[in-house]
């Protein structure tokens, strides 16, 4: 849109977004002298960012460094490009990361009251390869009482399924401290996700930021030279036009539940998002708009994703964490054919990219979820899977049978090859060893145990009844989006900066590629190139507008 000639509002930055990015770049433009408006599509504030666990990755950190841990820059550089083995989209943005991750941790804890602690016995989930760790670089996040944000808490998006533990507690992996559950409830204590927005936010209550929800960005207003200088909206159902005299931040998620997006760009067709429902890619279509180049388009922040078709959120059946029971014994992942395709226990980010393998001679793709997950009552006996827990008998909506023929013919998948698929896994169970897919022997099987090992992630299937539970295509969300240059700035198709328009977190181009280095992959550098984007914004000459 051109240059309007009479604004509703105007300020000197404008935020589009509530999740982690958003609001650490808002503080930093703040503190920088600029005045702030950020604004909400929704009516809940937090994003992705509030619905997660909350860890962001960081390197060099201050906290692992007042746990004696040691780091260095090398060591993170050399982990990091053996995940990425040169693929990520813009090489020296990782050294970016790297080099002002660690500054942006120090600030928080100078300056707001988000404060972090090394999860104890939480390594990276590559731990074992050259420049790896064994904890240090993902923090969890406090605990922090709502009570100080008076009824503006009551608008932090919150995830059902994690209850109010930390990382460590194990709050994001099936914890279970029930007394600690009930503590901080009666308390109004939260954790990971919702801890870090709140703990955010009450440093922009302190500063008097001015918040608006049910604000939907709609289209950027770009001057005779184009340069980005404010935003047409809808806010509570009426237009609504605010000028920049600095410029805008984009950060308001990824484009995971637009379907038309996500047939356009992923070369995986996420189906399950496990994300809040209103990451539609409004701030993409809008750089679009501007003109702005495209990275990291193909990629996404991946999760094998599990349901209980009666758990519902925001109108939705919740589409859930699929990891209970896939890393331990007594289960495998088959395709339609009944065949495994994979080490169950690979990475959450990792998993998925097998859904899309391509059959060159049948013309086919074998792994297109939904895949199964198969277990025995053995595992039904003493896993959590999705909202089962241990000795409870099993809903009607899992399948079961007393027998695998029966099983595979509930679910649609072929029966011959499950049964001789259970048949051969039984037998390398049996004997400590998996030649086909090497389970039991990568260290992210095992992460808290000290990596994979037979006795942690090999066990037969051999106790009727048998079940099987379908694992969809997840995303936590997308990782393209707008290129980006050191400041968080977006870039356009001949490498020049736009002028006015920063962007950040899942929308802006994810730097690391298809790589997840460990818990808080995607949430660190997020907040890092949140906090770039409010330094390199709050700095510009301010226009005339």
């Amino acid at each position: 849109m051109n240059k309007l000639k009479q604004w509703d509002y105007k300020y000197d930055v404008i935020v589009m977004g509530t999740g982690g990015a958003a609001l650490v770049s808002a503080i930093l433009a703040h503190d920088h002298g600029a005045k702030v408006l950020i604004i909400e599509k929704t009516a809940q504030l937090g994003g992705t960012t509030a619905f997660s666990g909350g860890v962001p990755w960081v390197p060099l950190n201050r906290y692992m460094r007042e746990a004696g841990i040691s780091d260095s820059r090398e060591e993170a550089l050399t982990y990091v490009r053996r995940l990425t083995g040169g693929k990520e989209p813009a090489p020296e943005l990782i050294e970016t990361f790297i080099d002002n991750g660690f500054k942006m941790i120090d600030y928080l804890h100078d300056y707001t009251p988000l404060r972090f602690s090394v999860p104890n016995g939480y390594p990276e989930y590559y731990a074992n390869l050259p420049g790896g760790k064994h904890g240090g670089r993902s923090l969890d996040p406090l605990p922090f009482n709502m009570d100080k944000l008076g009824d503006l808490a009551f608008k932090i998006r919150n995830n059902p399924t994690f209850p109010p533990l930390t990382l460590e507690e194990g709050g994001a992996i099936n914890g279970i401290d029930f007394e600690k559950i009930v503590e901080r409830m009666e308390n109004n204590t939260v954790t990971m996700g919702r801890s870090l927005i709140a703990s955010l936010l009450q440093a922009l209550v302190d500063r008097e930021v001015e918040i608006w929800t049910e604000a939907a960005g709609k289209e950027l207003i770009v001057d005779d030279d184009g340069a980005i200088i404010g935003l047409e909206m809808v806010r509570e159902g009426e237009p609504c036009y605010v000028g920049a005299h600095k410029g805008v931040i984009l950060a308001s998620g990824g484009f995971e539940w637009n379907k038309e997006l996500v047939k356009t760009f992923l070369k995986g067709q996420v189906t399950h998002p496990l994300s809040p429902p209103g990451n539609e890619g409004d701030a993409l279509i809008m750089a679009m708009k501007a003109g702005a180049a495209l990275g990291n388009m193909s990629e996404a922040w991946w999760y094998p994703a599990m349901q209980d078709p009666t758990f519902e959120y925001e109108d939705h059946i919740l589409n859930q964490l699929g990891g209970g029971g896939r890393t331990g014994p007594y289960s495998i992942i088959v395709n339609k054919h009944g065949k495994r395709f994979v080490n169950e226990g690979s990475t959450y980010n990792d998993l998925p990219k097998t859904f899309y393998t391509y059959d060159p001679v049948t013309l086919d793709w074998p792994n297109e979820p939904p895949v199964w997950l198969i277990f025995d009552q053995k595992m039904k006996d003493h896993t959590m899977i999705i909202t089962m827990m241990p000795g409870e008998k099993a809903p009607e909506w899992v399948n079961q049978a007393d027998n695998l023929r029966d099983l595979a013919q509930q679910i649609g998948i072929d029966a011959d090859g499950l049964e001789a698929t259970v048949t051969r896994f039984n037998q390398y169970a049996t004997q400590g060893e998996d030649p086909d897919f090497h389970r039991g022997t990568f260290f992210f099987e095992d992460l808290k145990g000290g990596g994979g090992n037979p006795q942690a992630n090999l066990g037969p299937i051999d106790q009727p009844p048998y079940y099987a539970l379908p694992i969809y295509y997840g995303t936590l969300g997308t990782s393209g989006g707008p290129r980006i240059d050191a400041n968080a700035q977006v870039i356009d198709h001949k490498g020049k900066p736009i002028e006015g328009l920063y962007a950040a977190g899942n929308a802006a181009m994810g730097i690391m590629g298809q790589t997840y280095a460990s818990a808080g992959g995607t949430l660190g550098p997020a907040l890092t190139f949140g906090y770039l984007a409010g330094i390199s914004v709050s700095s510009r000459q301010s226009k005339t507008i």
